[in-house]
């Protein structure tokens, strides 16, 4: 179901369709548009309480960006992630993900660090609730200093798609808590390396968290407590 509760009305200004785009991207991330909502327009404008034209263009981005899928007959809606279309996300994802680490790790300043570090610790924070959304924004935060760290626009272009589309997955295909932590001490892996300035091992890392993920995605199912005491 369509929930449009938490889209805010856009202030007057420049660059409407950027902000737009960002409030969409992240409501999307945030499953507050799940996979098959239609986004019209029309009424994305009035709750955004903009023009159709900048909407439109975000829209467009969320399309190329493969967060929304062009469909005939019934325009833009949020895009379904399939599991043959994670592994091949991750398959690529794998091979970037641990190259910029291995480009951050070779590039970070002492600054740089420390924001990871303070993400890291605010997701650990979090990570035993069941804040989802928080969860989600804290894993995309840490992925996306690590692009920024590696100082390779091209590469934090790919990957920012790459990880966008991923993350579509997080409310389809996962949502254990154990995942969750699982991921968070891959992720301090991946920052113990970097702090060491050790280069192979944060790219070592780097790519077993993603190899790890797919796995998580694969495994079956538990079973839950109602299953159990039928058996």
């Amino acid at each position: 179901m369509t929930d449009l509760d938490e889209l805010q009305a856009i202030e007057p200004g420049d660059l409407l369709a950027d902000r737009a785009y960002r409030q969409l991207s992240r409501a999307i991330l945030r499953n507050q548009l799940v996979a098959g909502d239609p986004l019209s327009v029309p009424e994305l404008a009035r709750r955004l309480n903009i023009s159709r034209s900048p909407v439109r263009e975000a829209v467009q981005r969320l399309i190329y960006d493969g967060l929304a899928a062009n469909v005939p007959h019934r325009g833009a809606i949020v895009s379904e992630l399939k599991p043959d279309d994670f592994r091949g996300l991750l398959e690529v994802r794998q091979a970037l993900e641990g190259l910029a680490a291995r480009l951050a790790t070779e590039r970070a300043t002492d600054e740089q660090l420390r924001s990871l570090r303070e993400v890291l610790d605010e997701h650990a924070l979090v990570v035993e609730s069941s804040d989802e959304p928080a969860n989600v924004e804290l894993d995309t935060r840490f992925h996306s200093i690590i692009r920024e760290t590696a100082s390779n626009p091209e590469l934090s272009t790919i990957l920012a798609r790459i990880q966008g589309r991923a993350h579509l997955s997080r409310f389809t295909l996962w949502r254990a808590k154990r995942n969750t932590r699982d991921a968070l001490d891959e992720h301090q892996a991946i920052f113990a390396a970097m702090a060491s300035r050790d280069a192979d091992g944060a790219e070592r890392a780097a790519r077993q968290h993603i190899s790890n993920i797919l796995a998580r995605v694969e495994a079956p199912a538990p079973a839950t407590d109602s299953e159990l005491v039928s058996q």
